[in-house]
């Protein structure tokens, strides 16, 4: 997000993604972004694929790029979330810090790409450090998995799928599968 923000609002995200909020989009329309700016590893394994936006036409405007951009990133952890699917483990709810995860308007699209209950917590400026953190104490110190894991971060908000709006983004997947194969 913070790459399209660069470009198209001097670097603000809050600014697009108020923006987003305000102007009551809900959809790109035919606008898809799909969001391969470093290549991609799961599930393409393809480190020179390339992002791109497809279907811009005259009527589409900064807000439509913007929800393009936050969709094609739930696309991706989407099918990240199918890898781990086929891998049979079975995740019924997610949580999520920091970053984008700020954002409702953006948590709620990623549950209902996801299709998952999403729990919004606390942390996300020391998330990854403390997860860091964790496993050394695991490696160094016998801990066991269970006792580091039993420390969760409060939980701030919980979003739960929108099934009409999950369908529609069904349909939208379907197609940036399409283009993303294109890509490959």
């Amino acid at each position: 997000m913070q790459w399209f923000a660069n470009i198209a609002s001097q670097g603000d995200v809050t600014a697009l993604l108020d923006e987003l909020d305000e102007s009551g989009v809900k959809s790109s329309g035919d606008c898809y972004f799909l969001p391969y700016l470093s290549g991609e590893r799961t599930p393409y394994n393809n480190p020179a694929m390339k992002g791109r936006f497809v279907g811009l036409t005259q009527q589409t405007t900064r807000a439509h790029m913007t929800y393009a951009v936050l969709e094609g990133v739930a696309f991706a952890l989407k099918d990240g979330l199918q890898v781990i699917n086929d891998a049979k483990v079975a995740i019924d709810s997610l949580s999520i810090i920091g970053g984008g995860a700020k954002s409702h308007y953006w948590r709620q699209l990623i549950c209902d790409t996801l299709g998952l209950p999403i729990t919004y917590r606390a942390g996300g400026d020391v998330g990854p450090a403390l997860g860091a953190a964790r496993l050394a104490a695991m490696s160094e110190n016998d801990v066991e998995l269970t006792n580091i894991a039993r420390a969760v971060p409060k939980a701030i908000a919980n979003h739960h799928p929108n099934v009409e709006r999950q369908k529609a983004l069904q349909t939208r997947y379907q197609t940036f599968r399409h283009l993303a194969a294109e890509t490959l």
